[in-house]
């Protein structure tokens, strides 16, 4: 039988009763549920109150039952964003049934998704490739381990005593991940030497595809290296967590597809969820590092290096999302803020960040609603000003409004107050 899925927004509340959360008189809500944020769970006469938060995707209550968030906001481009952003869904197992996004076919996956492959790639070479014991190709004859039962049963039961069996494995970087990156990196490099010549990331893609001549090329089909690099995906070891977003951008190569965020498809595996506010944070961080570099600046992430708030050092600390340098100087601040508006608190919040880091100039990142436009906020008596841009997330052209949005970064640095 097919779960009954309820649908709401972020941020919204649903009752539910209490017997279809029970089993035999045990309620059977999950506590991982809870406990990392996705629900909010309180009692209200006879039904249990869930309070959706900042996450989305299909969140399973029971084998029977699930709760489908979707954003509030229209975004059309939830998937490119995923990819874009590097944030890896959280996933919740253990249930006997589960939800999978569907994947969708695409067109030129190389483009959406080579930047993140070569980015994880640059990471994989300054940590080191994996390496595995394997057989060799071609084994050489009575050279390795002897492996007698092998050669009794082959050979010697038969009367033939000049043949011996041997097991030889070689410590090699030749292994279905590094096969599958070299095979992804050279699709995306055929893509754009066919298509798009002058984009910047080409040469960058040519010089990742050399540091891998060590790595042999794939000789079987496709379809058979999507199969086995889907399986190392699932048993990736701990120790090459700088491997798990790589081998993910491969996947989506090779095969062609974007993951469909719908979240209804019923199948037996993990339920994703996604939390969208950090989504847009790293999305927004990522794409103005990259149109801003040109021009001479750095966008940094305040919270992997939060400042101390008091001259004279303590506890509290300052993490704005983006920290826009020229040089060693800061020059602005932004907050990445999914909400219609900044709140009272955060303009006191962004303003503290201000005030620690001795910057003049800061503001928020906020969706476009409607007719709502970036806008000039104010200047308080001490000098600081204060700037609220928007960035559509069902714009038609998410690279165009990338670029917009990098255009009205560099307004305000400019001192502009008015904005495209």
């Amino acid at each position: 039988m097919m779960p009954e899925v309820i649908e709401c927004q972020e941020f919204e509340e649903l009752s539910i009763r209490v017997s279809s959360l029970l089993k035999d008189g045990e309620l059977q809500l999950d506590d991982r549920i809870t406990t990392k944020g996705y629900l909010a769970a309180s009692m209200r006469a006879g039904q249990i109150t869930l309070r959706t938060t900042r996450f989305v995707g299909t969140i399973p209550l029971t084998p029977e039952l699930s709760v489908r968030v979707v954003p509030r906001a229209t975004i059309s481009n939830l998937s490119y964003m995923l990819v874009r952003s590097g944030v890896i869904p959280s996933a919740i197992s253990g249930f006997a049934r589960g939800y999978m996004p569907r994947f969708v076919a695409t067109e030129n996956p190389e483009r959406i998704y080579a930047m993140s492959l070569i980015e994880g790639m640059k990471l994989i070479a300054r940590r080191g490739y994996m390496k595995e014991y394997l057989p060799p190709k071609n084994p050489s004859p009575w050279r390795g381990r002897l492996m007698a039962s092998d050669t009794v049963r082959k050979h010697a039961a038969k009367g033939i005593r000049y043949k011996h069996e041997f097991e030889q494995n070689i410590l090699t970087s030749s292994t279905v991940e590094n096969i599958a990156l070299k095979t992804a990196l050279r699709q995306i490099v055929g893509w754009l030497e066919g298509n798009d010549r002058r984009n910047a990331i080409l040469p960058e893609a040519r010089s990742q595809l050399r540091e891998l001549w060590h790595v042999a090329h794939w000789e079987g089909s496709k379809p058979d290296l999507v199969r086995q690099l889907a399986r190392k995906i699932h048993t990736l070891s701990p120790r090459l967590p700088h491997y798990r977003d790589p081998l993910w951008s491969a996947y989506l190569i090779l095969q062609s597809v974007l993951p469909e965020l719908s979240f209804d498809g019923f199948v037996r595996l993990d339920s994703l969820i996604i939390d969208v506010s950090k989504v847009f944070e790293a999305f927004l961080r990522r794409e103005l590092a990259a149109r801003l570099s040109s021009h001479g600046y750095q966008v940094l992430d305040g919270n992997n290096s939060p400042r101390p708030f008091f001259r004279d050092g303590g506890i509290y600390t300052v993490h704005p999302d983006m920290i826009i340098k020229r040089g060693e100087e800061v020059v602005a601040i932004l907050d990445a803020k999914y909400k219609p508006e900044p709140k009272e608190s955060d303009r006191y919040e962004v303003l503290s960040f201000m005030d620690a880091m001795g910057v003049s100039l800061g503001g928020f990142v906020c969706p476009a609603e409607g007719a709502d436009t970036s806008r000039f906020l104010g200047t308080t008596e001490t000098g600081k000003q204060m700037i609220l841009l928007r960035y559509d997330l069902a714009a038609d052209d998410p690279d165009a409004e990338a670029d917009l949005f990098a255009v009205n970064v560099l307004r305000m640095i400019e001192g502009e107050r008015e904005f495209l």
